[in-house]
């Protein structure tokens, strides 16, 4: 029995692997284009000279030179081994089964964003992730359609970090780790609790490691397969890479634990709606 709890402990590692660092991603980068309270499918563009500008104090990134180094690595491994297959899928797959393999995997995760809804004492929000739920996986057949967006119900996201948020929990340091991209403490454990609420990991404990390594790999080339012009562009407009991801990550998430709701904070790192990348979702 020791044995068998082992393999399985050890079958899951990589997709954990890929799960939190591509979660991470989409915090850093494609969330950070989308403004938390508007459905996916909005328009919306970052001034990159403005994210720049915005100076972090040491108290948010006191290993700044460390994080530096571990960024370097995880952009080197990047490009050399997650872009390219990111853009054969991309190739491969047409723009409409792509974005039907998209919603598929948001619906999936309807159920963790409910939880949360509840946790923070949000009934309305989580009666629109219901609605969204139920529409999405009858009407939009198993959640490859989102019909949901165009009745009215748009989709949202909440994770456990921002429930830790809402009850005072701080959020400690910015830290980039090997492989699992830019983070905060608060952040990478509300990450684990929401891999373990995920639907898929109770449904996949009693299956066999190639089901486990399909939907791993299915979500690590969706989420790479978003980011491809995305990362490129700021890449491009940026003074400083790794500043720019740095307070993009910052930005996103003040602005979703506040719900789309500026603040004094969130001012700060506010989205600039002036499309000047272009970027669409």
């Amino acid at each position: 029995m020791y044995q068998t709890m082992k393999l399985k402990i050890r079958s899951y590692i990589p997709i954990l692997f890929a799960l939190i660092f591509f979660s991470s991603m989409n915090d850093l980068h494609a969330d950070a284009f989308v403004d938390p309270e508007k459905d996916i499918d909005t328009n919306y563009a970052v001034n990159i000279d403005e994210v720049d500008s915005q100076n972090l104090t040491t108290e948010y990134d006191p290993i700044e030179s460390t994080n530096r180094k571990i960024f370097a690595f995880n952009d080197v491994l990047d490009k050399g081994v997650l872009k390219p297959f990111a853009k054969g899928y991309r190739a491969i797959v047409p723009s409409q089964g792509r974005i039907a393999i998209r919603n598929f995997l948001h619906n999936l995760e309807t159920p963790t964003v409910l939880i949360n809804d509840l946790l923070q004492g949000n009934s309305d929000r989580a009666g629109i992730t219901l609605k969204r739920f139920m529409i999405n996986s009858t009407a939009g057949f198993f959640g490859f359609g989102d019909p949901a967006s165009d009745m009215g119900y748009p989709r949202h996201t909440e994770d456990f970090a921002q429930t830790l948020a809402v009850y005072g929990v701080p959020d400690g340091p910015y830290i980039v780790s090997p492989f699992f991209g830019p983070s905060t403490p608060r952040h990478i454990a509300g990450r684990i609790v929401d891999f373990a609420a995920h639907p898929l990991t109770w449904y996949m404990q009693e299956q066999d490691t190639e089901a486990r390594y399909t939907y791993g790999i299915t979500e690590t080339l969706v989420a790479r397969e978003e980011l491809l012009d995305i990362l490129d562009e700021t890449e491009a407009n940026s003074t400083d890479y790794y500043i720019t991801i740095r307070n993009l990550y910052r930005q996103r998430r003040i602005d979703e634990i506040n719900n789309g709701v500026p603040s004094d904070e969130a001012s700060e790192y506010s989205i600039d709606t002036a499309r000047d990348l272009n970027l669409v979702f």
